[in-house]
């Protein structure tokens, strides 16, 4: 299923950096319901972690120089700000189009008011965010990555099928995208950007 993309969706997209000031303004405020309520401490903890990866995350000179060499690009993601591995991945996209603005244009849109987006991006038939959806300066879908590197797919299936919780499988997450530091992302994301370039 595609979808109808238009310059002016595009520019409706946060900025990473709008983004950000969009999580602040909702920690800012209080919550509008119990729902709100609930997902606020998630938020809260994201946003340090985003702040701790913006900090620390390097970009790897090989997926540097396979960015050199390829299209300018659009870069979309569906995330929401209560979303753990959004926390992980997002901050390294960002970091990419910080070092090579011209080549990748990095918009964010929240999956929750952009659910037909969503749907036509699902991941094993579930809304799973963060999704990365690749655009062509004439708007043309080049390829998605998301919700996580594959390896943490894998696993985090392999625990659900074990029965384990979320409570229970959030810090095993936690332990293997820090020792992870993003490798296995910038790897796909390696692999995704030779496929159109």
């Amino acid at each position: 299923m595609s979808f109808p993309y238009t310059t002016q969706f595009i520019n409706s997209a946060f900025s990473y950096n709008s983004y950000r000031q969009q999580i602040a303004d909702e920690l800012a405020r209080p919550p509008a319901d119990e729902s709100a309520l609930k997902m606020r401490p998630y938020i809260q903890k994201n946003a340090e972690l985003m702040d701790e990866y913006e900090r620390d995350y390097k970009l790897s000179d090989q997926l540097k120089a396979t960015l050199e060499h390829a299209p300018a690009t659009t870069w979309l993601v569906l995330t929401e700000g209560w979303c753990g591995d959004a926390a992980f991945n997002v901050p390294m996209l960002a970091i990419i189009e910080k070092a090579l603005p011209e080549k990748v244009q990095l918009r964010i849109l929240l999956r929750d008011r952009n659910l037909e987006l969503m749907d036509a991006h699902l991941t094993d038939g579930g809304r799973s965010i963060p999704k990365l959806i690749v655009l062509n300066e004439d708007l043309q879908e080049l390829g998605t990555w998301g919700p996580r590197p594959e390896a943490l797919q894998v696993l985090m299936k392999s625990w659900k099928n074990e029965g384990l919780s979320l409570k229970e499988i959030i810090p095993m997450v936690h332990k293997w995208y820090n020792a992870d530091a993003t490798v296995s992302m910038q790897k796909e994301l390696e692999t995704l950007v030779k496929s159109y370039s």
